[in-house]
């Protein structure tokens, strides 16, 4: 597993996390059991430091590839860059590393909607996106649209896994920041 893929887990499981927080900061049962501000804190700090360690990793990647300019990898890469779907290579890394910095920002963290909307953009994969784009562009015959037949039941053992990954790194920052209060 690439340190890629374990940031946009962790960018999954904030956005489904985030949709939950909408949903119990409201509910008045819950506000004398669960310590929504400091898990809420702990949640946002671990989304910030995923950002800064996709951010850093991006500009190595881009780094090394600019640097080998002359390899086969990079001139793949150079390829679909420049490709028909290169926006989506572009738009899929800015998105998450600007929407992680948005959260450094007060009224971001109190606005539920500015939160719906963010935590929407995180449970969407535009790697997926160019995915389907590509396969139906280049076979758009319906009798192909059945070949990919994915069920319930690895979609939700896919959401539980990227849920549990960013459970378990706010959970650590959660104790990291609350160990002197004890």
């Amino acid at each position: 597993m690439s340190l890629y893929n374990l940031m946009q887990y962790c960018f999954f499981g904030f956005g489904i996390y985030n949709l939950f927080f909408i949903i119990f900061r409201k509910n008045k049962f819950f506000h004398n059991k669960i310590k929504y501000e400091e898990i809420d804190q702990a949640a946002t700090i671990t989304l910030i430091i995923c950002g800064m360690i996709y951010l850093a990793n991006w500009t190595f990647d881009w780094i090394y590839i600019f640097a080998n300019r002359n390899s086969e990898n990079s001139k793949s890469i150079f390829n679909r860059l420049n490709g028909p779907y290169g926006f989506a290579v572009y738009t899929q890394q800015l998105t998450y590393i600007s929407a992680c910095l948005l959260f450094l920002l007060k009224f971001v963290k109190k606005s539920s909607i500015i939160r719906f909307l963010i935590g929407f953009i995180f449970l969407f994969n535009f790697e997926k996106f160019v995915i389907v784009v590509t396969s139906l562009h280049r076979d758009y015959l319906p009798s192909s649209w059945t070949m990919y037949q994915s069920s319930f039941g690895w979609i939700i053992a896919d959401w539980t896994i990227k849920t549990l990954i960013f459970a378990s790194f706010t959970t650590i920052t959660y104790f990291i920041i609350n160990r002197n209060k004890r």
